[in-house]
């Protein structure tokens, strides 16, 4: 597949990921240099995992991005400057009532995990892939991610594991 033909499958889908992770402006300048990469490392993109790879340079780049504002933050404080606000929540902007609240109990990682397959589709695979993690590693996040949301979402039918005798 050329560039071309990758970025024409992959944009929307990459751009999806990146705004539920980022406030729409810092999605857009994530993506546009997660398809500069791309377009640098052409070879290194592996065939048939090109849109969890590709998802997985954009987390790095917004990852780089919030590293940056944080630092940008405590140095403002350090000068008594006002600090940078965060950004919204992406769960608090894509999803309304109970299941974003269930989401918001989720740890960020967990959150990912659920985000990725559920909302972006992506197989274990490519979600692991775009994580830098083995697809095994990714299952079991991903398996805890939805048990700790369905207790999120239904806190008085969640039953405890049993308890086992040690004696």
């Amino acid at each position: 597949m050329d560039f071309e033909e990758l970025y024409r499958a992959t944009y929307p889908r990459v751009l999806a990921y990146a705004r539920s992770m980022a406030s729409p402006e810092d999605a857009d300048d994530a993506v546009a240099e997660a398809y500069a990469i791309a377009w640098r490392r052409q070879r290194d993109i592996p065939h048939s995992a090109e849109l969890g790879w590709l998802i997985g340079v954009t987390r790095r780049v917004l990852a780089n991005a919030r590293r940056s504002r944080r630092r940008a933050g405590a140095l403002h404080a350090l000068l008594d400057l006002q600090p940078l606000a965060p950004g919204p929540d992406p769960a608090e902007r894509v999803v309304d009532g109970e299941l974003r609240a269930a989401l918001l109990a989720l740890s960020p990682l967990d959150r990912e995990a659920v985000v990725l397959t559920a909302w972006f589709d992506l197989s274990s695979a490519d979600a692991a892939q775009a994580l830098g993690i083995t697809a095994a590693a990714f299952r079991m996040r991903a398996a805890r991610a939805r048990r700790r949301l369905r207790a999120a979402l239904n806190p008085t039918t969640t039953k405890e594991r049993p308890q086992w005798n040690t004696m």
